[in-house]
């Protein structure tokens, strides 16, 4: 009995010290106390955004097919397992704007991907310096299609999400957008500039609001980013071409078809360049919001809200007044982050090392892109269009106009307002992986980054 009741001793004992080993109380220290927000600010003042007066910018444009085989996984879902696409629908593409005014050059690079991948961005910074380029001269995003092609995670989390991974393919990925680049450099013209947005309030909503228990359900249809914001690109020739965002997520395709596709925005650019030069999308702040259509998750309804947006956008295009512009600048601000706190409960998290272990531990950035009296912010996440009327009421003071983006090349999960952290929701549960004060965190820094810009 002695020896039985020892053994049951040592088995709790085990136990007891495995769970201290791998669950940690809710860390709920005030970000702007902690050390990490420090070390950022620290960051953002030491490396400040860099803007340049020039010469008469100049445009170019360029695209490239970055489908790969059939066969290749798709990303989106973890319930697909690492399913592979058997046709292709419509294929994905790598479009990139260049810019220079003589001073400087930078890049606008928009993935028809779920993301812009962590491994491309690794391979891409080491051929930066090969273009005499920098980081920050390159502003990536990604349309955020739940039905582009994976392969490029290496960690068992997003594999999960996107597939077993491809060496080949980062590889070669990493070289189309490097193509796109040098492209779009060797079309440099002379192109006048100007900002224009139409609001689409019937093509989008906030998901996370939806449920009529949630005591927040009465703000979905205020607490939402309704426009489609855009820039005009026009040459002395009359061409045309168009940069477009908007903050609903590309989600509207079923997860189980084994078909690749872009998405609405596909249909968007696609209706656009049926009439125009040239066009590209970027998810906008996509984080809980969705679009709205009629005709189930079918290509029907992609394509019925991609009309409906490209038919807004063009209507709006011609009001809009162009000029030439003179002014570039660049940011980019490591963002150091709080230890993770992926939870289990209301009140316990995951040991850090668990979650890396899962899902890795990437460098993510703010980024900016300044053309003119645009400025262009750049999240590493899923960012809430919640946070977007701060960041444009802060442009607004300063003269200029905010473009908010995601998916950066780092991804720190969804960011919501802290006020959401406690709803038992898929976006502020299960993809919030650094605590309570995400939100506020992550929208000081762009604020501060975009003061940077400040004429």
């Amino acid at each position: 009995m002695l020896t039985v009741r020892y053994t049951y001793l040592y088995v709790l004992a085990f136990l007891l010290l495995l769970t201290a080993c791998v669950v940690r109380p809710l860390d709920r220290t005030p970000y702007q106390e902690t050390d990490y927000y420090e070390e950022t600010i620290d960051d953002l003042e030491e490396t400040p955004v860099t803007i340049f007066q020039g010469d008469t910018v100049k445009v170019g444009w360029a695209k490239v097919n970055i489908t790969p085989p059939v066969g290749t996984p798709l990303a989106g879902y973890g319930k697909r397992l690492g399913m592979s696409y058997e046709e292709v629908h419509d294929s994905a593409w790598v479009r990139t704007f260049a810019f220079s005014n003589g001073k400087t050059e930078a890049y606008y690079v928009a993935l028809d991907l779920l993301i812009v991948p962590m491994q491309v961005l690794q391979e891409l910074e080491k051929i930066y310096p090969e273009l005499n380029l920098k980081p920050e001269q390159v502003y990536l995003t990604a349309t955020h299609s739940h039905t582009s092609f994976g392969g490029w995670g290496k960690k068992l989390g997003i594999k999960l999400m996107t597939g077993k991974y491809d060496e080949e393919l980062v590889q070669r990925l990493t070289q189309q957008i490097v193509q796109s680049m040098e492209l779009a450099r060797r079309d440099l013209q002379a192109t006048k500039v100007g900002f224009g947005s139409v609001s689409a309030p019937s093509l989008v909503k906030n998901r996370l609001l939806n449920d009529e228990d949630n005591p927040y359900y009465a703000d979905r249809q205020q607490n939402r980013d309704t426009e489609l914001r855009f820039l005009k690109f026009e040459r002395e020739d009359g061409t045309t071409a168009v940069l477009s965002v908007f903050s609903a997520h590309a989600t509207i395709l079923p997860s189980e078809t084994p078909s690749l596709s872009r998405d609405y925005p596909g249909v968007l650019v696609d209706e656009l360049e049926e009439r125009i030069k040239f066009a590209s999308f970027s998810a906008g702040a996509v984080g809980s919001h969705s679009p709205v259509y009629f005709d189930g998750d079918t290509h029907e309804s992609t394509e019925a809200v991609g009309e409906r947006l490209a038919k807004l956008l063009r209507e709006e295009l011609l009001h809009v007044e162009t000029k030439y512009i003179y002014t570039i600048g660049h940011g980019r601000t490591e963002l150091d982050l709080p230890k993770p706190q992926w939870r289990i409960t209301q009140g316990l998290r995951l040991a850090p090392f668990l979650f890396n272990g899962i899902f890795g531990d990437h460098p993510a950035y703010v980024t900016s892109l300044q053309l003119g009296e645009v400025v262009f912010l750049g999240a590493p996440a899923d960012y809430s269009g919640e946070f977007v009327p701060q960041l444009a009421k802060q442009a607004q003071a300063q003269g200029q106009n905010a473009i908010v983006t995601s998916f950066n090349g780092g991804y720190i999960g969804y960011i919501t307002p802290d006020k959401y952290y406690t709803l038992d929701e898929y976006e502020t549960r299960s993809m919030n992986f650094f605590g309570p004060y995400s939100g506020s965190y992550l929208t000081e820094i762009m604020l501060r980054q975009l003061q940077q810009h400040q004429p």
